[in-house]
């Protein structure tokens, strides 16, 4: 139990005299280096958690979390199996879809991308990104022409809404003059945004009616999609559709296709967060040399209380107490700001870049345009923990040095 005279003592210690201002001025800067420590922790950690939730979002905002192909490039029974996977618990929609490479081209722009045929019907998660136009129609008697493509790529081919593009399939047809490549003329009726650059710039979709009279097909499909009502029971769901569907399926998830990628994160995550807690350790050894100077600063007043009474516990806590405010108030005030600028984080780089012209993150270099930041409630209470428990084992070498002053040593020449 801490005595009020030993609160009274480590608060006294910890102002600084004249002739102490020095050993005062290097405590107080190792409670800034600990405030920096846990600031920069608790936002580089906030920022790392942002990304890997944005990340998934954008990845798996247009892709399957679930996908089922058959053992040959293009699955023929289709329906049959889609009737089976829609069934299995946990699935919140499933639909058919065609993937092919083509070249799309517009006067004299060319580029390759992705071309995906979808149900308009089913297709819901393409359809919330349209930011201008309109969605493929559900309407079995229109047009099956008619395509919707990412604004970087419609950017790229100088495409307007209403504007037509020639997509060359790779797939070779029979011509009067021999083997050539399948094309047709597709209609721009709209322009997606999803957020994610590789989505942005590569991929057109259409019907997959539209897919499938271009590259002959008849009513073939790539695979399935499965959509689920919580993705991170995606190798629960996966597991359950190879047990329904016959043993030549070949099921993914979301989790195995990205495991590396996500893998990556999570270390990268872990090594920056040992890396910066470095910063606080160092803080702690100046505060640990600090309160061994206060020591010899003090000799003869610690020599006066164990003369009067005072235990070597008692004398303990009072440094231990010191050492703890120091430590805690800049645990909590690194903690504090550290949380303010992750909450506002992106608005204020949003504001810099305005200033000063500076683009942070490049959507054409990286998945992603902004710094995205989410606090996550247990990475900061863990950072808080720490920072608290290091700062009291590295009290115990002062105290203990305090504690083991001779008194009689201390006071032979007074």
């Amino acid at each position: 139990m801490i005595k009020p005279y030993e609160w009274m003592l480590a608060r006294r210690y910890l102002r600084s005299r004249r002739d102490e201002r020095f050993v005062s001025i290097i405590g107080w800067s190792s409670a800034i280096g600990v405030a920096i420590g846990v600031a920069a922790l608790i936002i580089v950690l906030s920022v790392m958690y942002g990304f890997d939730a944005e990340l998934k979002d954008k990845i798996l905002g247009f892709a399957s979390h679930v996908d089922v192909q058959g053992p040959e490039e293009t699955l023929e029974a289709w329906p049959e199996w889609l009737k089976r996977v829609e069934s299995i618990e946990g699935v919140e929609r499933a639909a058919p879809y065609i993937s092919a490479q083509v070249l799309a081209n517009h006067h004299a722009q060319s580029t390759g991308a992705i071309l995906k045929g979808v149900d308009p019907a089913r297709e819901i998660s393409i359809a919330e990104h349209v930011v201008s136009g309109k969605f493929l129609s559900v309407d079995p008697d229109a047009s099956p022409f008619e395509i919707v493509m990412g604004k970087d790529l419609a950017r790229k081919l100088g495409l307007q809404i209403g504007d037509h593009v020639r997509l060359i399939s790779p797939k070779s047809g029979v011509g009067p003059s021999g083997m050539a490549p399948r094309m047709r003329a597709f209609k721009l009726i709209g322009i997606f945004d999803s957020g994610f650059y590789e989505y942005d710039v590569g991929l057109i979709v259409t019907s997959i009616a539209s897919v499938q009279r271009l590259n002959r097909l008849g009513n073939r499909v790539t695979g399935i999609e499965l959509h689920l009502h919580d993705r991170s029971r995606a190798s629960d769901v996966a597991m359950a559709v190879r047990m329904a569907l016959p043993a030549q399926a070949w099921v993914t998830d979301w989790m195995h296709r990205h495991r590396s990628f996500f893998k990556a994160l999570k270390l990268e995550r872990i090594v920056m967060g040992i890396i910066l807690s470095l910063i606080v350790m160092v803080a702690l050894f100046n505060m640990v040399s600090s309160l061994v100077m206060v020591v010899m600063e003090r000799r003869k007043e610690i020599a006066i209380l164990k003369t009067v009474g005072a235990t070597h516990m008692s004398v303990m806590r009072v440094f231990v107490v010191m050492g703890c405010l120091l430590s805690g108030l800049g645990t909590l005030a690194g903690a504090a700001f550290g949380l303010l600028l992750a909450w506002k984080l992106d608005a204020l780089l949003s504001f810099i870049e305005t200033v000063t012209g500076v683009t942070f993150l490049s959507g054409d270099v990286y998945y992603i345009d902004h710094v995205p930041s989410i606090i996550d409630p247990v990475s900061i209470i863990i950072v808080v923990v720490v920072s608290l428990v290091m700062g009291l084992v590295a009290t115990i070498y002062p105290a203990w040095r305090a504690a083991s002053v001779p008194p009689a040593d201390a006071l032979r020449y007074e």
